[in-house]
């Protein structure tokens, strides 16, 4: 029935918009009313597409593996952008002294970046702190793509397997030629590797693997066969992200307000902590 009554309204306005139209007598149904009224020009260009890519699924087994290794200590934060944030624990003084043992987990969030060298859109949990960097570093790809050695420490093995799929595409690969070039080395060639990235986003997107992205699969297969290697793509042990909200802007603007008060109201605590301790005892 909803086919037919989209056919029909289709034909409907079709009809309406023709010619002859004006020749045949006029109505005053309500449906065509309202049809004509909710109209869209038509167009050929297809709809820009983005597909919604879950970091932590990333094909582990195409990257190299992480050179600081996987975090023993809230593993957690292997599966995301934590920086260095960890659980803290502490106690709770009371005014009788009493102490109550207490924990204080990072301030994780769920956020997707448009990531235009890769043509998709990568949601990934992240700390408040971390996605403050990264709008100081201009977007998620400036921060991924940063070479200092303590960038690369507190990406953690979820940032580095996104970093090396970003360094994939063409455009970083051309950027890092002008950087090279810079420094008057020799550029490199430019690889086209797009099947290896649309088979590593396709397998990070919940559902199954298009036709394209299996003949990848099958040609990776064989040639580490025929290297005398093994290729398996086993099920992800990470958690999922599907029952976590995405942060908003609003709110995004909201946290990162609260964090720097906090740090100012902390840097000033600091200060006046310091300005005591310079006072001379009498």
């Amino acid at each position: 029935m909803a086919f037919r009554f989209a056919a029909t309204r289709s034909i409907l306005l079709r009809a309406a918009q023709c010619p002859r139209a004006a020749l045949l007598p006029t109505t005053t149904s309500p449906f065509l009313t309202k049809a004509a009224a909710t109209a869209h020009p038509f167009s050929t260009t297809p709809a820009a597409q983005a597909k919604t890519v879950k970091a932590h699924r990333l094909p582990a087994e195409l990257i190299p593996p992480y050179p600081y290794g996987e975090r023993r200590v809230y593993k957690q934060s292997n599966r995301g952008l934590y920086g260095s944030a960890r659980i803290r624990y502490g106690n709770i003084v009371a005014g009788r002294g009493n102490k109550t043992r207490r924990t204080w987990r990072p301030n994780v969030h769920v956020k997707a970046f448009y990531l235009p060298a890769l043509g998709a859109r990568i949601k990934t949990r992240l700390t408040l702190r971390v996605l403050k960097t990264i709008r100081r570093e201009g977007g998620l790809e400036g921060y991924l793509l940063k070479n200092k050695p303590a960038r690369l420490r507190e990406l953690g093995p979820g940032g580095w397997n996104m970093r090396w799929l970003l360094m994939q595409s063409q455009a970083v690969q051309r950027r890092f030629n002008e950087e090279r070039v810079a420094l008057g080395m020799e550029p490199r060639e430019v690889e086209d590797r797009d099947d290896l990235i649309r088979f590593a986003l396709d397998y990070a997107t919940p559902g199954n693997l298009s036709a394209r992205s299996q003949e990848t699969l099958e040609e990776l297969r064989a040639a580490f066969h025929s290297g005398g290697g093994a290729f398996v793509l086993g099920p992800e042990e990470l958690g999922e992200v599907e029952g976590v909200e995405e942060l908003t802007d609003e709110e995004e603007a909201r946290l990162l307000q609260q964090l720097d008060e906090a740090d100012a109201a902390e840097a000033a605590a600091q200060q006046e902590t310091q300005a005591q301790q310079k006072q001379p005892q009498v």
